[in-house]
């Protein structure tokens, strides 16, 4: 399938149709095969020269890790009653595992 599309100033894909009279009223003039694809910033590029993303920072990292809220209060409930150090020995891990940079 042929896509019609425009390249933005800083090398990305902007407005792009595969539909040719949508085309040529938008004034796109150049034309692909390649498959057009979003990057990790939002921005669009041909699909294999998309940009890799940064590496997650400790805090993204942790963050992903967590568990739901639900169920740190879950754990901290449960410790209080069994009078154990599950949320704070499951956070501690974490942490040590993701230090601050």
């Amino acid at each position: 399938m042929t896509i019609y599309y425009e390249i933005l100033t800083d090398g990305t894909i902007g407005r792009s149709t595969p539909n040719q009279h949508i085309a040529e009223i938008s004034g796109l003039t150049m034309t692909t095969e390649n498959e057009i694809v979003y990057g990790y910033n939002g921005k669009r590029y041909f699909k294999g020269t998309e940009p890799t993303p940064p590496e997650p920072s400790y805090v993204e990292k942790r963050a992903a890790e967590y568990p739901a809220i639900g169920e740190q209060l879950d754990m901290i409930y449960w410790d209080k009653v069994n009078g154990t150090t599950v949320w704070q020995d499951t956070i501690a891990a974490i942490k040590a595992k993701y230090p601050k940079e």
